[in-house]
């Protein structure tokens, strides 16, 4: 009878292990925000990486996610409009802007000089970003959201 109980015990730990270890793997630890600028001081790109709180339930997360894809959306548009690039012939835009879009992972990068639009939509998306990071500090979440300015030669 005490070895079956012993027996129990032991498969309710590794259990229990097992499954407080799935729950970690959910529950990331914040998100990095990298803003890349040129020796202007001009952004020509960022990367998001990591994720907030529970998959699919996070607004910190989703807040993120919303005006990172909005401003690469932003960003395609213009490049569209201003090379008179069709949706039809969208691999165009690759001459002028490269991503990588997944899962806890967006990188974006300008192929070419900033100008007074792309200053703009960047910036914007900065600011929001900025509104989110000081919104988890008040929270007393250190853990949500960390950004990262980073001034460099450009990367063309």
């Amino acid at each position: 009878m005490t070895i079956i109980l012993l027996i129990v015990i032991l498969v309710i730990i590794v259990v229990g292990f097992f499954l407080v270890k799935r729950c970690r793997q959910r529950v990331n630890r914040g998100i990095e925000i990298s803003v890349y600028r040129n020796k202007e001081g001009r952004m020509y790109g960022y990367s998001i990486t990591g994720h907030h709180g529970e998959y699919g339930s996070d607004i910190v997360c989703a807040g993120v996610s919303v005006l990172a894809q909005t401003t690469l959306k932003g960003l395609g548009e213009h490049f569209m409009r201003l090379n008179n690039i069709s949706e039809d012939t969208s691999e165009e835009l690759s001459e002028y802007l490269k991503y990588k879009v997944a899962p806890g992972d967006l990188q974006v990068r300008l192929m070419g000089a900033p100008d007074n639009i792309t200053d703009a939509l960047l910036e914007t998306m900065l600011i929001g970003l900025y509104d989110i990071y000081e919104n988890c500090i008040q929270e007393n979440d250190l853990d949500g959201v960390h950004i990262y300015e980073i001034q460099q030669d450009q990367e063309v």
